[in-house]
């Protein structure tokens, strides 16, 4: 049973291809994966981010998402959507926190660059 008020879906971009084919580049190709129930919340503190290239970069959204919909997750760019189907956009993820006692996985992102 979820604990997960759900307003909304995750999707783990995998970068497949890439590389060099008779000496000349193959581009790589980003694919979306199944979409995952989550909670999506919007980031109002400045404390939260990370420093990137000497630069602070603010998280802009938090995401929770069951951990019976991924027991383990591994990303670095999702893309979010709401509940009503309108695509927010594609993250870059900033942090990663399993949150056992309730069950959860905590997920901080940041708009990619």
């Amino acid at each position: 049973m979820s604990l997960i008020i759900e307003n909304g879906t995750l999707q783990v971009i995998s970068t497949m291809g890439g590389g060099m084919v008779a000496g000349r580049p193959v581009p790589t190709t980003d694919t979306p994966g199944e979409p995952i129930p989550c909670n999506i919340k919007t980031n109002t503190s400045d404390r939260h981010g990370r420093a990137v290239d000497g630069v602070f970069k603010r998280t802009d959204y938090i995401v929770l998402i069951d951990t019976d919909a991924a027991q383990t997750f591994k990303a670095e760019r999702v893309v979010l959507t709401d509940n009503r189907g309108q695509r927010m956009g594609t993250f870059r993820v900033q942090d990663i926190q399993h949150l056992d006692y309730v069950g959860a996985i905590q997920i901080a992102l940041s708009h990619a660059d």
